[in-house]
């Protein structure tokens, strides 16, 4: 799962940069995007914590 997150939040980022890269982007789907970005990234930091990762001390 934490694996799954971390990767989500690559795809994510690179979908928010080429939606906005453009002048017309989607902004509905920006926040969309967004906000899922944000749940994957908390959900991978939660267990980067748990699991005492070097990354979130």
């Amino acid at each position: 799962m934490t694996q799954d997150n971390l990767q989500r939040v690559r795809t994510l980022r690179r979908q928010i940069i080429a939606e906005t890269s453009h002048g017309f982007a989607d902004w509905n789907l920006v926040q969309k995007l967004l906000d899922e970005l944000m749940e994957n990234h908390h959900q991978y930091k939660q267990f980067a914590l748990k699991e005492n990762l070097s990354l979130y001390k």
